[in-house]
């Protein structure tokens, strides 16, 4: 069957780079499954290993045929094959051919192509001297044009690739009408170059055990047979092997069409990092819903992920590369070392609806292996291995290749009733239904003792007329498989491969024949008494209730092993090799009942009669009746106690033996357990110390960053409210800063005003000295050119005490004089008055410092602005009327100077008459009139010189 892995093709080119085959002696293993010619005859094929572009390249090349010794040849023929049916698949004894090729055999440069040769010779004539060649196939070896591709990868022990196929022995006549002679059915394997291994009975498992695989068998290049991959997983680890048997009512496609069904098992752990697997099954030959597989793969993981991890199942569709469904089993739930063989179902939804109640079901069987064998407390042992090696002699009328079911019943009657009725666990292989969801952790319960045992399933062995299989299995002795008692009992049921085949697959039909070895006491002491393994080997088990015949006519024996397990971890497991060196067991008689077994062994004892000898082999051992005397029967009776007390303290002192070595082992544990205990209690409470400090430092911080927020939170209420009442400042601020915008306009006026008065001071100071100057002119005599008569014009002449005199020359009145110094005099006192008077002050709005912030405080303030301010509305009033009157004496003190300088002459009446006006307090009309004390702040200099040029204009401006 040609391979269509899920894989791409990796380039040829690349392998010899990683590979390096040139460097290495490598192993071709070709074993002709069967093989059918269309035409009746007598046939042999010829298997060359060859490299067509090297003259003389077979030399160095040696060969193996079956499991014998080899020799330097790279060509060999197989037996004369005798085709009397055309069409019809037939074996060969001489089938397995070993090619051990020298280095520099395989090269990938282009000069070398690495190629095995397989012709089909036709034996004409009656002697068959005569040979035609009338067919031939070519395998490539190296490098490899197609798939499988090659694990470049693996390690020393590990297949380069390891798969099964067919080859087509294409027509090599030039007859164009000629066809294709026939085709046959092969499993080959490739790998480095292992040097077969003498037989020893301490050999580790696999060591010398040829590798036999049947078509059934996986394509995966990594996988190896099951002697190779042994009961044990390496150190630390778990592995999970998967049978995957086929599958029924697979869904379609999303397009619709027919899949190319593979099986991909992985963990979870690669799934969810994306991981590549190399536990892939082989893809079908052709498009189907119900495919049919018999591949096994197997997964490692890490012992301490076994509790977290599941192993996934996907069926993919190889064409497509899309995924069709996908089964998730927890890892936990299986038992160690048990077989489960599920029938995995799942709701399926296709497009027809006919189809959309349909369930599909994925058929495997799935085991568990841990690095060692537990061991059950009750149980001497911990495991009974059964190495099934093949039938002794061909068969005559067996056409398949067949399975085995290998049991261990603890009671073999029981079984048989079982049978009688029909009981599902006895009959086949009992299929464990497992729905998805999985509903509950009980599907995946296994009693303590069954009673029909834990079934365990072997590869299809063939060829059909002389099944092979070497394989081992191991049951438990927690399922009673090390409990030896006279009605345990090994039962091997066979069945054709071709029943496992249909809509129902796994519903084995009527087996061809069964085999019974019966596990009694006495088998287990010879067991015990052997020298190096603990096991016998059962050359000829006869197959019972059965149609099968050998050539001979004789009904079929098998050949098997077994041997008894004590350690958790044994050095080694039996293989075809090493089981050679067990004693041999020959059962001779095997009643209907499953009666007593006679045994042949090779030592004599003295107690054997000579007639013994006439019904078994020299130096066999069989006991005959003979006639006894009392004495005889006392001593008999006696030897018997003697015996059986003999073997119940060995049995005993075993059991003693026993029991101090689990005690030694328990009581490891339990010191080993305790020393944990106190590691982890020391390790608790440096945790728990370290954690309470990191608390407490947490807790610490946790306080130091709580005061520090209440401290800011603190800042920012005092924040805000010195915002607030910087905005209520602000708001109270806005008419006040217009009322001192009002009141500096005042004060620029009153500065004006001011300005003027200390003008008018200069005008009187001038008044004054122009006065005294006419005062002095009036003392003085006129000078004598000036002439009689003429009248002075410029001022009137002042007498003495500052009064102006006449134009005559006489003295005004008193009165006037009078009233115009009372006037200056008072005017001269209120200016002095004003001048000592100390500036006006302006009150601004201050910012208020903070201890001041209070409300009492700022009303203060505030009335005491508003007194200021009142006070100054008060003094700018009364600067206003002063300065008003003062301006109207001003002016009329000037009118009077300018009447007399052009001397108009006022009567006397006038003064007294306009004297009420100068002041409306006084009622004298000489006394003078007094002022109202001007406003703070106003700088008037009334000593300064009048300044007549001014005396016109200034009355204007006030």
């Amino acid at each position: 069957m040609a391979f269509r892995g899920p894989e791409p093709w990796v380039p040829a080119s690349l392998l010899s780079q990683r590979l390096k085959a040139e460097e290495k002696t490598l192993d071709l293993e070709f074993e002709i499954l069967s093989v059918g010619f269309n035409e009746g005859g007598r046939y042999v094929l010829q298997l060359s290993a060859e490299n067509p572009l090297q003259v003389g390249s077979g030399a160095g090349v040696q060969l193996r045929v079956n499991d014998g010794d080899p020799f330097p040849a790279c060509s060999a023929a197989t037996d004369v094959i005798e085709q009397q049916d055309p069409g019809q698949s037939l074996t060969l004894s001489r089938n397995k051919f070993i090619f051990t090729l020298p280095k520099g055999f395989c090269k990938n440069n282009g000069q070398h192509d690495a190629q095995l040769r397989v012709e089909a010779l036709r034996l004409d004539g009656p002697s068959g001297q005569v040979t035609q060649r009338v067919g031939e196939a070519i395998f490539p070896i190296y490098p490899r044009p197609d798939q499988p591709r090659m694990n470049l990868e693996a390690k020393e022990h590990e297949d380069l690739y390891r798969y099964h196929g067919n080859l087509a022995l294409l027509r090599t006549s030039a007859d164009p009408t000629a066809r294709h002679c026939g085709g046959l059915a092969y499993s080959v394997a490739f790998h480095v170059h292992r040097a077969p291994r003498p037989p020893a009975a301490n050999s580790p498992p696999g060591a010398g055990q040829p590798a036999l695989t049947s078509p059934q068998d996986p394509l995966d290049t990594s996988q190896s047979s099951e002697t190779e991959i042994g009961h044990l997983s390496p150190s630390n680890k778990e592995t999970i092997v998967v049978t995957l048997h086929g599958a029924t009512n697979l869904p379609t496609c999303k397009d619709g069409s027919e899949p190319w069904p593979y099986v991909m098992v992985k963990s979870t752990s690669e799934e969810a990092h994306s991981q590549s697997t190399k536990a892939v099954t082989a893809v079908t030959s052709e498009p189907t819903r119900a495919p049919i597989w018999g591949d096994t793969v197997k997964v490692e993981i890490q012992a301490e992920d076994a509790g977290q991890e599941d192993v996934v199942l996907k069926v993919m569709d190889n064409k497509k590369k899309e995924e069709l469904l996908s089964y998730n089993i927890p890892i936990k739930y299986l038992r160690v070392f048990h077989p489960y063989h599920f029938e995995l179902v799942k709701p399926t939804q296709s497009g027809n609806v006919s189809d959309t109640t349909a369930e599909t079901k994925l058929y495997a069987t799935v085991v568990r292996k841990s690095s060692f064998i537990p061991r059950y407390i009750g149980c001497s042992h911990t495991a009974l291995e059964v190495f099934l090696r093949g039938v002794n002699e061909p068969l005559a009328n067996n056409a398949h290749p067949m399975v085995v079911i290998v049991r261990v019943v603890p009671n073999y009657k029981e079984f048989k009733v079982s049978q009688a009725n029909r009981d599902p666990g006895s009959e086949g292989l009992p299929i464990t239904p497992l729905p998805f969801p999985i509903p509950s952790v009980m599907n995946f319960d296994v009693p303590r003792v069954s009673q029909n045992g834990c079934p365990q399933l072997s590869k299809p062995g063939g060829p059909p007329e002389q099944p092979l299989w070497n394989q081992s299995f191991l049951f438990q002795g927690r399922d009673g498989a090390t409990n030896f008692s006279k009605d345990t009992a090994l039962v091997l049921e066979y069945y054709p491969s071709t029943s496992m085949r249909g809509s129902q697959p796994w519903t084995l039909s009527r087996p061809l024949g069964i085999s019974v070895l019966p596990l009694k006491s006495h088998l287990y002491r010879k067991m015990l008494m052997g020298k190096g393994l603990d096991g016998l080997r059962v050359e000829q088990l006869p197959i019972t209730d059965t149609n099968l015949k050998t050539i001979n006519g004789e009904a079929p024996t098998v050949n098997l092993s077994f041997q008894l397990l004590s350690s958790e971890r044994p050095e080694g497991f039996l293989t075809p090799n090493n089981s050679k060196a067990l004693p041999t067991l020959d059962p001779k008689i095997l009643d209907e009942k499953l009666g007593a077994i006679c045994e042949s062994w090779s030592e004599a004892t003295a107690n054997s009669s000579v007639d013994s000898s006439t019904s078994t082999s020299p130096g066999a051992e069989e006991e005959l009746p003979r006639p006894e005397t009392s004495r005889d029967k006392e001593t008999d009776t006696y030897r018997r106690a003697m015996q059986k007390m003999a073997e119940d303290i060995l049995s005993l002192r075993e059991q003693a033996s026993i029991l101090e070595r689990e005690n030694q082992v328990l009581r490891s544990h339990l010191a080993q357990q305790k020393t944990d205990e106190e590691q982890d209690r020391a390790s608790e409470a440096q945790n728990a110390a370290s954690m309470k400090q990191k608390l407490l430092m947490s807790e610490l911080d946790t306080k130091r960053l709580r005061d520090k927020v209440q401290h800011l939170q603190n800042e920012l209420i005092r924040k805000n409210d010195r915002e607030k009442e910087l905005l209520l400042l602000c708001e109270a601020q806005q008419p006040q800063a217009v009322q001192l915008k009002l009141y500096q306009d005042k004060l620029q006026k009153t500065k004006a005003l001011e300005e003027t008065v200390r003008h008018q001071e200069k005008v009187i100071e001038k008044m004054e000295q122009v006065l005294e100057d006419r005062l002095r002119d009036r003392k003085e005599p006129p000078p004598p050119n000036r002439l009689q008569g003429k009248p002075n014009v410029a001022f009137p002449v002042l007498s003495a005490s500052g009064l102006p005199l006449g134009s005559a020359g006489e003295n005004l009145p008193t009165d006037m004089y009078s009233v115009l110094l009372a006037e200056n005099a008072r005017l001269r006192a209120e200016l002095e008055k004003n001048r000592h008077q100390s500036a006006p002050i302006i009150l601004q709005q201050q910012a208020l410092p903070d201890f001041l912030s209070s409300n009492s405080d700022k009303f203060n303030l505030l009335a005491k602005l508003e007194r200021a301010q009142s006070r100054i509305l008060s003094l700018e009033n009364q600067l206003e009327d002063s300065a008003r009157r003062w301006g109207r004496e001003k002016q009329d003190l000037a009118t009077r100077l300018q009447e007399q300088e052009h001397g108009f002459r006022r009567p006397s009446n006038s003064i007294i008459i306009e004297q009420p006006n100068a002041s409306t307090h006084s009622t004298d009309p000489r006394q003078p009139s007094k002022l109202e004390p001007l406003p703070p702040g106003s700088d008037m200099k009334l000593s300064e010189p009048l300044d007549p040029r001014r005396q016109t204009s200034d009355p204007q401006q006030i």
